[in-house]
């Protein structure tokens, strides 16, 4: 089958791409053509844009829930509306992320959502799990009776359980001692990242050389530069800019990263290596966040200025954005908006492997995100 998507602007490849239509051909971008070039078979479908944007389908590498729900819950027709509410704002892939808790939540978690994969509106290519192997130093929201280092019993049960569906594990490399599970992530084909993190230089020199090359959310509890002795180490934040193959998360909500600080993290590691994330909660998406307070017993947090915080107001607990406001935030932020989008699409695709995702060219998946000149989002177009 031979659909045609015209009248386009397209985004892609740092680029943007005005009065353009695509050649699809069984669900797969065959070529690419000015319109004026365009020849429509008689028995072709058609879709006209009317000059809107089209980029690829916006990947969200880090999301915990929408409309007071989270996947932690392991409830599969939870994990199903979280994932419409997403996919309403523009998230076509979408990584469901599990926070710090115990083995048996999480086992309970990721069954959940694999039951729900054959009615999601939207792609699941695997889980994120954030945790449990974490720093209780730089815990943030996460609940510290969770945090441990790693269990090679539970990780190995989780790993041989569901080995389709957990994608990428995020934890602190300083808790895994000479990267016994760092060898096993690797082993098995899941990305792992550095989160929740304290490590100092050569803790993250060995995760690196062993083949960890992804920070989870920059500035948000990983480590900064300390003093041993009068002596400076880096810490996890300044080796990300160290390192040109080191991707980082950055949280593009608008407030758990300034503009000045979203400009820097751009400058200094590229496009091309920074993944837009959403990191959203449970409240993400909600028509108020007035009065609301969520969390655990023994993490609870409230909503206040359009982010989650912890009750003392000391550090942020999660954002409430969707992908839709990654982009207008990170566009205001100063970012061009061909950079943006390879943010939320080519990076992370290339960050996790996923091939055929986060281009517009010949051979990639036909699956697009429509929106405006005012950076609204209008719709998902599969071809």
């Amino acid at each position: 089958m031979v659909s045609i998507i015209q009248n386009a602007r397209i985004v892609t490849d740092g680029k943007i791409l005005d009065n353009h239509c695509i050649v699809v051909k069984d669900g797969v971008i065959d070529t690419i053509l000015p319109d004026h070039e365009c020849v429509i078979p008689d028995d072709a479908a058609t879709v006209d844009l009317g000059g809107k944007y089209l980029s690829p389908a916006w990947i969200d590498l880090h999301c915990h829930g929408a409309g007071g729900k989270e996947f932690i819950n392991g409830d599969p027709k939870e994990v199903i509306e979280i994932c419409k509410i997403h996919a309403d704002r523009g998230t076509l892939v979408l990584y469901p992320t599990i926070s710090a808790t115990d083995f048996h939540t999480m086992w309970r978690a990721l069954e959940a959502i694999e039951q729900a994969l054959p009615e999601c509106p939207l792609e699941i290519p695997g889980v994120h799990l954030e945790g449990p192997y974490l720093s209780k130093a730089m815990c943030g929201a996460q609940d510290t009776s969770y945090i441990t280092k790693p269990v090679k019993e539970e990780y190995n049960a989780l790993l041989d359980r569901f080995p389709k569906l957990i994608a990428r594990w995020s934890y602190a490399p300083e808790e895994d001692d000479n990267n016994e599970f760092l060898n096993e992530l690797l082993r098995r084909g899941v990305v792992p990242a550095m989160a929740h993190t304290n490590a100092d230089y050569p803790d993250v020199v060995r995760a690196f050389e062993g083949g960890n090359h992804l920070v989870t959310h920059l500035y948000s509890c990983t480590s900064t530069i300390t003093r041993h002795g009068g002596f400076r180490h880096l810490g996890v934040t300044e080796c990300a800019y160290l390192w040109d193959d080191m991707y980082v998360e950055a949280i593009g909500d608008g407030c758990h990263l300034p503009p000045e600080l979203v400009r820097l993290i751009v400058k200094q590691k590229g496009c091309q290596r920074v993944c837009l994330i959403t990191d959203a909660i449970s409240f993400a998406c909600m028509d108020t966040d007035a009065g609301l307070v969520g969390g655990t017993a023994n993490i609870p947090y409230l909503l206040e200025d359009g982010v989650a915080k912890l009750m003392d107001r000391s550090a942020f607990a999660g954002s409430i954005a969707s992908t839709n406001v990654l982009l207008k935030r990170t566009v205001a932020a100063g970012i061009p908006l061909p950079d943006t989008i390879r943010m939320m699409t080519e990076t992370p695709a290339c960050a996790m492997g996923l091939e055929g995702y986060g281009r517009i060219a010949p051979g990639c998946k036909a699956l697009f995100a429509a929106f405006d000149g005012d950076l609204d989002f209008k719709g998902a177009i599969q071809a």
